[in-house]
């Protein structure tokens, strides 16, 4: 074998190392973003926001949440990852949270999917205006809890399912609402009460729903708020009023 095949070799098997093997499973790629040149459909123009090297990095005010929505497309059935990188600086991490947003109706109606630097997830929904939880705040152990780790955040939809994953780690299946012709998706970051936090997102795919052979065991969303057994655990935040890049709300 030539030293140019072998090398050739070495290459591809570096390459596939290096790809995590959280990415999303559809075969079907229906949407991509990688951040290297600024997508007007998101309307990324606040001093909050920036884009740099791949990634979208958003500095909420403190206690305040920046809201990036994708008005370009709607998916209904569809595989969603988003890379999160957590902050370097924190005061409180349990007061800052961040990840991808799905089934936007608009600014009133969707859906979150959240970390937080102490290593809690939820999934939550808002609608009508009203927060609810869905998966209320527990600790998942796939989470990368040091600063400026990077986690990527997979949300599968199909039909009324929804399957909530950190790092290839199922996070929670759940049932949902699924918007007529589909939703937005998007970003949310939100900041400490005393502090900004830097939150950073990139690798952004879409793609098909792969066939899952092993029909899931769906548990009821939590409809009515209600939260577990907080005598064990420290809650985290409950999400603070959100503002858009341009502060102004879009229907």
């Amino acid at each position: 074998m030539s030293l140019w095949m072998r090398a050739l070799m070495v290459a591809g098997a570096m390459t596939l190392a290096s790809t995590p093997a959280w990415a999303c499973k559809g075969g079907k790629t229906l949407f991509t973003d990688d951040f290297q040149e600024v997508d007007a459909s998101w309307g990324l123009d606040a001093p909050d926001v920036t884009v740099e090297d791949g990634k979208v990095k958003v500095k909420p005010q403190p206690n305040i949440s920046n809201l990036l929505i994708y008005k370009g497309l709607n998916f209904g059935e569809a595989d969603v990852c988003l890379t999160v990188r957590m902050p370097t600086i924190v005061s409180n991490n349990d007061n800052t949270m961040a990840g991808p947003v799905f089934w936007q109706k608009d600014y009133d109606n969707y859906y979150m999917f959240m970390i937080t630097p102490s290593g809690y997830a939820e999934i939550a929904r808002k609608l009508n205006g009203k927060w609810m939880s869905v998966i209320d705040w527990k600790a998942d152990a796939d989470i990368k809890t040091q600063a400026g780790a990077s986690n990527t955040l997979r949300v599968t939809l199909s039909g009324s399912s929804i399957v909530a994953y950190v790092n290839d780690g199922k996070f929670a299946t759940v049932k949902g609402q699924m918007p007529e012709g589909g939703g937005r998706i998007g970003m949310r970051a939100q900041s400490e009460e005393n502090q900004v936090d830097t939150w950073k997102f990139s690798a952004l795919k879409v793609t098909d729903v792969a066939a899952d052979p092993a029909a899931p065991v769906l548990a009821p969303a939590d409809a009515a708020g209600t939260t577990p057994d907080t005598a064990t655990k420290v809650t985290p935040a409950a999400p603070a009023p959100a503002t858009t890049p341009a502060a102004k709300p879009v229907p």
